[in-house]
């Protein structure tokens, strides 16, 4: 298992990684997620999508916010007139907006309810995303380990989410790269190195103790330009 030390040390990188561009711009901090219902196939490939097709003068902001995201619960079919989604799901079920303010509640999330913080339903134990281009013969590969342990399904809205938009954002993931989703008890460093980890407090610790919940890992010959400004690679962990 990683240590607290080898977590804390990512953390603080990436903490100075989200100060060390310019303030982000008002309005362009926070995005919002409209869910008529829960598929995670969908959902990890339309997360994919909206980052790729996210303009670049927006993600650079967004990344430095942690790339926050707000999920609420309706159905985008009946919003399409009244609000401007940047990306849908190939199914109509899911919508996301452009970056938005933090310093007020948009319309939109003062109309829906938060998406229910429900417990994680039965997963698959492995998701494939084909790459959005032609498959070629050097077609790079992503893995994405989530954990599936002690997590709710609001959780992992979040740590999906979060971990993918922040990989494309820093050039993991392109449109040429192939994904594979693995559902995990925990994250092993043996299964790494992790380019990126999703590092959050563990919440049923007595301390203030950290857990990694998601690990991005991919070959060196896969990597992309970097939309924003970049996250640094991990370092290979201390074992506990």
């Amino acid at each position: 298992m990683f240590t607290q030390q080898y977590l804390q040390e990512h953390a603080e990188r990436r903490a100075r990684a989200a100060s060390a561009g310019p303030p982000s711009e008002p309005g362009r901090t926070a995005v919002t997620v409209v869910l008529r219902r829960f598929e995670p196939t969908t959902f990890a490939r339309s997360a994919v999508g909206y980052a790729l097709d996210l303009p670049d003068t927006l993600s650079e902001p967004w990344l430095r916010a942690y790339t926050r995201t707000v999920f609420l619960s309706g159905n985008p079919d009946n919003l399409r007139t009244r609000f401007a989604f940047h990306h849908v799901s190939a199914d109509g079920a899911m919508a996301w907006t452009l970056p938005e303010s933090n310093g007020e509640t948009p319309p939109l999330r003062r109309l829906l309810r938060l998406f229910p913080a429900a417990a994680l339903p039965p997963l698959p134990a492995r998701i494939d995303i084909p790459p959005r281009t032609a498959v070629a013969p050097d077609t790079p590969t992503a893995r994405l380990d989530v954990v599936t342990t002690r997590v709710s399904l609001a959780d992992y809205l979040v740590h999906v989410h979060h971990t993918l938009a922040e990989a494309v954002l820093a050039g993991l993931i392109g449109v040429r790269t192939g994904i594979v989703l693995r559902h995990l008890p925990a994250l092993d460093p043996a299964d790494g190195p992790y380019s990126m980890l999703r590092v959050v407090p563990d919440r049923d610790a007595p301390d203030d103790r950290l857990r990694a919940c998601a690990g991005v890992a991919v070959a060196t010959s896969a990597r992309m330009k970097p939309k924003g400004s970049g996250l640094s690679e991990e370092p290979r962990p201390r074992l506990a």
